[in-house]
């Protein structure tokens, strides 16, 4: 046996008390089988004249049942165990996940924003106009959300400008300012810091400000991240799926920082982390509990902080008995789930054991009726005694199998609905990655249509040579840290472009974009608004040759004295990867990585239209019906049944968005999306 497997085994002893569907298991077939003992002793007293083989049978029958019940038992555990685990190691892995793509933007974000001119030149300029500059990182913070606080500081670690005026920093000693200004990348760091005043842990990217074409930095650049707002809000979301655990994230030392509930787990605590792939048994406030922790993988490279997501659960609620789901199928599901073979195996076992049992004593009445007239009287008493002993066997085998199918109809309905749990959670969770990315999208365009250099050169009447190869070059610039964007353009106020980030798309200058988003965010009149193309086939993206159905997000461009738009920037989300990859992010996979045969995914909007999808016959733009209770469903909301296709029964699940922070809850932009997860039973 694998050290796990014997991890395993050691663990269910120790939990094996805690299961009350084991003990009750045991307890009742220990009672019967005393009831089974009782009854062939008492035909082995009164009947052994004429039936002693018969009870040397119900004998063995007994011992052969225990072993099956022994059998039934241990499955039950481990089926029990299974369960528990396989709904905490998704929520621990999603955590941690979700948390390090949102924190892959941020060093974009950070890299970017470094070399704004109008930081550049706040820093350069013999008076600056700190108020201005404050007003300026005010609406940075506007569009992304996610930061605490944004500070510039000068090489001697003096703040020139802070974001948060209630709790004014005025110097750093802080090592990240030093290795920020001795490096020509970000640098990220997690701890207390006197960039954050109020004692606690904060996570901290910065960058060197220097002038373009200079090496001597000009000072540095802070963004604090808003690790309350973001683990609120991923709890919050985990807690539909979660509602008895405790998720918590830990740092490289294994002291939790952020938890879900600081009652039942307080932070500042040092937490012993399971094993990557499996579980570990705890303390859970005042009773035995299971613990699941799980580290990511990074994203697009992106590492970051060692950080572990660890999710506590006690026992008790872990191994309670599911509540039957409604119209569950079990007959279906007996017939075609690929886990029920080992219990219909065992079922079939304990069926023809009982039905030797019904049989023996079929066959010990008829020689009870024949020995009835025996001229013995010994022989003659036995048969008369032995009819009710019978009945008794027949009555305490139909008892049996009740009990037996009891446990194994709980046993596929447990599994079963933890199945369609997963096809929900996984359906949840993905539409969320979707959103939160999208979230960035429509955050980036507004950041960068306010762009000091895109304002004066869409303002003139027409672009100098020297203007454009400033504009490609910033595109450019831009597209190399925003990797998810085939492509960034300009256009003018007549919708045609001016300018694009990729040399191959340059061809188009002096073409106009006719798409109805072009006109609609040329008649914005606020920096915050923005349009967001329909999901269809556009020349704009062709990412293999052919076009092919994206989301274009766009921006105005405001002049710098005020008015109306002097054009707009557009930005070609790479559709095909990123949404394909969202799909392969959360899809179960086998041992090896790869995604579980017969498992797939996709999203389709409202409208029934594809976004993307990991089955072939289905690409992206494609028609799908989606049911009409998945329509009904409020946002945020999921739902989940059993599908049978061709022979194999998948759990379906389906997730409708909620939005995030205040991405598509604010009233900018609406687009409701479904995620629909199809998992093998």
């Amino acid at each position: 046996m694998s050290d796990a497997g014997t991890r395993t085994q050691t663990s269910l002893k120790t939990l094996l008390p805690l299961m009350p569907e084991i003990r009750r298991c045991q307890d009742v077939f220990a009672q019967l089988e005393r009831k089974w003992t009782w009854i062939a002793l008492t035909g082995k007293i009164n009947c052994n004249a004429i039936a002693a083989t018969l009870f040397d049978f119900i004998f063995k029958t007994r011992d052969t049942f225990a072993a099956l019940r022994q059998n039934l038992s241990a499955m039950l555990a481990e089926k029990s165990l299974d369960r528990a685990i396989r709904e905490m190691a998704p929520v621990a892995q999603v955590a941690i996940d979700i948390i390090k793509r949102n924190l892959y933007e941020r060093t974009a974000d950070v890299s970017f924003l470094a070399t704004d001119a109008d930081i550049v030149h706040f820093l350069c300029h013999p008076r600056p106009d700190a108020a201005a500059m404050r007003e300026r990182l005010a609406a940075y913070r506007a569009n992304y959300t996610v930061y605490q606080d944004i500070l510039i500081l000068d090489p001697n670690g003096n703040v020139r400008v802070q974001l948060d005026t209630r709790r004014p920093v005025r110097r750093s000693c802080d090592p990240l300012i030093a290795q920020a200004l001795a490096s020509h990348e970000y640098v990220e760091a997690f701890g207390q810091t006197d960039l954050v005043l109020d004692g606690r842990a904060a996570l901290v990217y910065a960058h060197a400000i220097r002038a373009e074409g200079e090496s001597a930095p000009l000072g540095v650049l802070c963004l604090v991240f808003d690790m309350d707002g973001e683990v609120a809000d991923l709890f919050a979301g985990l807690s539909r799926f979660a509602d008895d655990m405790v998720i918590l994230l830990l740092d490289d030392q294994g002291t939790a920082f952020a938890g879900s509930d600081k009652a039942l787990a307080p932070l500042g605590r040092r937490y012993r982390p399971s094993p990557q792939d499996g579980y570990a048994v705890t303390r859970f406030g005042n009773e035995t509990g299971l613990a699941v922790t799980r580290s990511s993988a990074g994203y697009q490279g992106y590492t970051g902080q060692h950080w572990q997501a660890h999710v506590l659960r006690g026992a008790y609620s872990a191994f309670a008995r599911r509540r039957a789901e409604t119209g569950l199928d079990t007959a279906l599901v007996r017939r075609e789930a690929e886990f029920s073979s080992q219990l219909i195996s065992i079922e079939e076992q304990a069926g023809d054991v009982l039905g030797d049992l019904t049989l023996a004593a079929q066959n010990g009445q008829i020689m009870a009726a024949r020995q009835s007239s025996n001229a013995k009287e010994e022989e003659r008493g036995a048969a008369q005694a032995l009819p009710p002993i019978l009945d008794a066997v027949r009555q305490m085998g139909g008892q049996m199998e009740r009990e037996f199918h009891y446990f194994t109809d709980g046993l596929l309905n447990t599994v079963t609905a933890s199945r369609l749990r997963d096809a929900a959670f996984l359906a949840s969770i993905t539409v969320e990655i979707m959103d939160r990315n999208l979230y960035e999208r429509a955050n980036d365009c507004r950041w960068w249509a306010l762009t000091r250099d895109f304002r004066a050169a869409l303002a003139k009447p027409a672009l100098d040579p020297q203007d454009l190869r400033q504009l490609e070059g910033i595109l450019a610039y831009i597209n190399s840290y925003y990797t998810v964007y085939a492509n960034l353009f300009l256009y003018n106020a007549q919708g045609n472009i001016l300018a694009c980030s990729q040399e191959a798309e340059r061809f188009r200058y002096g073409s106009q974009v006719a798409e109805d988003y072009a006109r609609r965010t040329l008649s914005l009149d606020h920096p915050e608004d923005y349009a967001v193309s329909a999901f269809r086939p556009t020349d704009l993206y062709h990412p293999a040759g052919e076009p092919q159905p994206t989301y274009i997000y766009s921006a105005p461009v405001f002049p710098l004295q005020g008015g109306r738009p002097v054009g707009g920037i557009g930005i070609v989300f790479d559709a095909l990867p990123q949404f394909g990859g969202m799909l392969q992010e959360t899809l179960p996979k086998d041992a090896q990585g790869v995604v579980r045969k017969g498992a797939a995914g996709l999203f389709v909007d409202a409208g029934g239209t594809v976004i993307a999808s990991s089955l072939p016959d289905l690409p992206p733009g494609a028609a799908y019906r989606l049911h009409k209770e998945w329509l009904t469903l409020d946002e945020g909301e999921s739902r989940s049944y059993l599908e049978s296709q061709a022979g194999v029964l998948y759990a379906m699940g389906c997730a409708r968005s909620r939005g995030y922070r205040e991405y598509k809850r604010d009233n900018r932009y609406r687009n409701d999306m479904y995620c629909v997860m199809r998992l093998p039973i």
